[in-house]
């Protein structure tokens, strides 16, 4: 990666790691949003039947 030394690497393969986490949350809270902002049920072949 060409830092000076482990440590620092380290330190920004963390930061990384963090920042990778705070955005896989945002992205699944709007996936989930979305799903929420749905029809809760579509109605399928069983579901518009009389019988």
């Amino acid at each position: 990666m060409g830092h000076s030394t482990a440590r620092v690497a380290l330190i920004y393969q963390h930061a990384s790691a963090e920042r990778d986490r705070l955005i896989a949350d945002a992205v699944s809270g709007l996936v989930d949003r979305g799903r929420k902002s749905r029809d809760p049920e579509p109605m399928g072949h069983a579901g518009d039947t009389t019988d």
